[in-house]
């Protein structure tokens, strides 16, 4: 255990970019090393020092960790967790109350469950703390926040339910060896309109797993192009992977914002993002390339411009720790929007995002959360945006990889772990009622007050809730079965 910390500290100051822009988030992780060796003793379960681990790597802030054990998950909660205001509902497998009559759980092994969710949150990061998902999986890990809380491990565990009311019942379940899923299909009451072909008011629904694939899988490309002609379509973009840019390049080029005499005087934006890699003997000057970010000399005169500027603006503590600037193309600079006599520009287009929209699907939310004719459905995205570094622990055989890069925005703003919210907020691992998500998007739509900024003269501001803001009971009515 000596030996994986002392890695994993050393491949954290050569390799981090998050603990190379504050030196501080290292220290704090030094300083809590102490403790763990003394809790830890002579001897710790290697699934239970991969729960350290991963507690110690949130300090970073950093949206790109990963942390892999290679050996079997922990017992976890026999139920599916579920918010519901400033309460929780425990389910079975089918989502179904575990006890209709007290479908609300208040203690798990007589403590409250707020005490449960304290603990949880030492496992997530700063930037993820909001996620709904994010809650649900780590409070939903038992014998993980038993070690943590110097709890007694057992094969049961006791569940104390309430009807909200007065009424409370207690039941002793088994532990489960893995992680309760709600049900795959999470869009309820979709009609299905794949075998229409011409210009219908149905909705298009998209679900896209892979990126990668977008160039050779034929359908989805006839699929998204009919989208373009239907009143709405939606892709849910939930568990999208993959590094290919051509779904971002196909949303500039069919749902940019319309002109206006006002933005059409303004300068348009040829860049997107700047970026720089963390200065390592192991990284080489293409570094961030196949994050689509090239050099300062591969920019025109106008673009360089622009990147000067930008670069300009950004105030780094540790530039010695850094290497040189790169800057990312904006899609407006080389997609041109399809004129409106081939195509109306009434149409528009909901994303539905969530924690796991990571790399270039975190370039597609954030690129959409300008266009005024998009609007982005689900969680906050975690800021995933850099290139990322990979290591093995020796010992423990823990699989960990960081994040190397750094991004910032044309305002000189840093971008990695800031994330994107969505327009309308919405918890995504929740069954979703469609006439539900087509009303709200619909009000969302009318209620949107587009607003023009020199800041950002090509760029549309678009209503958001704010940090704190929930949708309204409504809302989840009609959104959840």
């Amino acid at each position: 255990m000596h030996q994986d910390l002392d890695a994993l500290i050393n491949e954290i100051k050569l390799h981090s970019a998050f603990a190379a822009l504050d030196q501080q988030r290292l220290a704090e992780i030094e300083a809590d090393i102490g403790p763990l060796i003394y809790r830890a003793t002579n001897t710790l379960e290697s699934q239970y020092f991969y729960a350290e681990v991963v507690k110690l790597l949130t300090t970073l802030g950093d949206p790109g960790v990963i942390v892999t054990s290679p050996n079997e998950p922990l017992p976890v909660l026999p139920v599916i967790l579920k918010p519901l205001a400033d309460s929780w509902l425990a389910l079975d497998e089918d989502a179904n109350p575990i006890d209709p009559d007290h479908p609300f759980i208040t203690h798990i092994d007589g403590l409250p469950l707020s005490r449960w969710e304290q603990a949880s949150k030492k496992f997530i990061s700063p930037h993820l703390q909001e996620s709904v998902s994010e809650r649900i999986h780590w409070l939903s890990q038992l014998d993980i926040l038993r070690h943590s809380m110097g709890l007694p491990l057992n094969p049961q565990v006791t569940l104390s339910l309430s009807d909200d009311e007065d009424s409370n019942i207690q039941l002793t379940l088994p532990v489960a060896k893995h992680q309760f899923q709600p049900p795959r299909d999470l869009i309820a009451g979709k009609v299905d309109s794949s075998s229409d072909s011409g210009i219908t008011s149905q909705p298009e629904y998209i679900s896209i797993d892979s990126l990668s694939h977008y160039d050779s899988d034929s359908e989805l490309v006839a699929r998204l192009e009919k989208g373009t002609r239907q009143a709405l379509t939606i892709i849910d973009l939930r568990k999208a992977v993959g590094d290919s840019d051509k779904l971002l390049h196909f949303i500039a080029r069919h749902y940019a914002n319309p002109k206006t005499g006002y933005n059409q005087l303004l300068t348009p934006q040829h860049l997107i993002a700047l970026g720089q890699y963390r200065r390592s003997l192991d990284f080489k000057s293409n570094f961030l390339r196949p994050l689509g970010f090239i050099p300062f000399d591969e920019f025109n005169v106008f673009e360089q411009l622009e990147f000067s500027h930008a670069n300009q603006t950004i105030d780094l503590t540790n530039p010695e720790r850094f290497g040189l600037w790169y800057g990312r193309k904006s899609p407006l600079a080389t997609e041109l929007p399809i004129d409106k006599a081939d195509r109306s520009s009434s149409n528009r287009l909901g994303l539905i995002i969530g924690p796991e929209c990571r790399r270039e699907c975190e370039w597609i939310a954030y690129f959409a959360k300008s266009l005024s004719r998009v609007t982005l459905i689900g969680e906050k995205t975690s800021g995933d945006l850099g290139r990322q570094y990979g290591f093995t622990l020796p010992n423990s055989g823990i699989k960990i990889k960081l994040t190397a890069s750094l991004t910032y925005d044309m305002q000189g703003k840093l971008l990695s772990s800031v994330g994107t919210r969505a327009d309308i907020p919405l918890p995504i691992t929740e069954v979703i009622n469609w006439q539900g998500l087509l009303s709200l998007i619909e009000s969302e739509q009318q209620d949107r007050e587009t607003v023009y900024t020199l800041k950002s003269p090509d760029i549309e501001a678009k209503r958001t809730f704010g940090v704190d803001e929930t949708p309204t009971s409504e809302s989840q009515v009609a959104l959840q079965q």
